[in-house]
């Protein structure tokens, strides 16, 4: 069970006794933990051996969507590290494309793209390094000798059009009707965090930390002295805030010397990714009652 998956069942038991218990044996798992090197696929390639159904050379192709599987449209910001294509035979040139919406609902403009590959038969998996927005999408440019480019799949539309856009520059697709991309990526989640606003309150002796995520996924927060608090799922990226506040001994140092000092642990899970941590050293302050007489 990965450390994420841990968490997750965590939070369906939160309200018994058990759930914190669990939540610290899910933060020694990740302690514990190797790097996994977390990744997601998307895109497809044929069910079956692949034909060179794609005859016109010097064409751009996308896929903003299907009518079942992986999408070929990247869910989280992160990088796309490979990209495979299972080829009918040998000779096309590919060049790995991403693509972004504009406002033309027919115009998509080109992102960034790798250099070119020239097919061999069989499966050709590709090294690139390509920075992605949740809502990217793969495509490509192919030329050169008849292809497999695509697969039948009826009810999906592939859209090309004729040319090889520059990276920045945009232009409108037209369907090609049944027929799915040959194009499958792996995509390396980022599992960035910022911390942001630290506000104190004296008057309590607590705090509020701020921070905003590259990515959807799950915030924990924990550290010696500190009161537990939940872990937050976050469907979109953005930022979240936990409050802060002292229990047990750093509690009665705090009350005691108006000071105390917490080791505050953050970590993000984004979806699919690997788990990225932060401490911070949190200065707690409250303001001493004064003696009665």
């Amino acid at each position: 069970m990965t450390p994420k998956r841990c968490f997750m069942d965590v939070l369906s038991i939160k309200g018994t006794r058990l759930w914190w218990m669990a939540a610290m044996l899910c933060l020694s798992a990740l302690a514990g933990a190797p790097a996994a090197g977390a990744a997601v696929t998307i895109g497809q390639l044929p069910p079956g051996p692949p034909s060179p159904d794609c005859t016109t050379s010097n064409l751009d192709y996308l896929q903003p969507s299907v009518t079942g599987g992986p999408l070929y449209v990247a869910r989280q910001a992160g990088t796309i590290t490979s990209w495979t294509t299972n080829s009918s035979g040998p000779g096309a040139t590919y060049v790995l494309k991403v693509f972004r919406r504009t406002t033309d609902p027919e115009s998509f403009q080109v992102i960034a793209h790798s250099p070119p590959h020239v097919l061999t038969t069989g499966i050709n998996n590709v090294s690139v390094n390509l920075p992605v927005k949740s809502g990217d999408m793969l495509g490509y440019h192919e030329s050169g000798l008849p292809n497999s480019c695509t697969f039948a799949q009826p009810g999906d539309n592939v859209l090309s059009r004729p040319g090889n856009l520059a990276d920045g520059t945009q232009g409108t697709f037209s369907p090609v009707n049944d027929v799915r991309l040959n194009l499958s990526a792996v995509l390396v989640p980022d599992n960035t965090f910022t911390l942001g606003a630290i506000t104190t309150d004296r008057k309590h002796g607590t705090a509020m930390i701020t921070l905003t995520t590259s990515n959807p996924g799950l915030v924990t927060i924990s550290g010696k002295g500190m009161k537990k608090r939940d872990p937050k799922n976050l469907a979109v990226a953005g930022p979240v805030t936990f409050p802060v506040a002292a229990v047990g001994k750093t509690k009665h140092r705090l009350e005691r010397k108006g000071k105390a000092l917490l080791g505050v642990r953050i970590t993000f899970f984004p979806n699919g990714g690997d788990a990225s941590i932060q401490t911070v050293n949190l200065k707690l302050k409250r303001a001493r009652q004064p003696t009665p007489d």
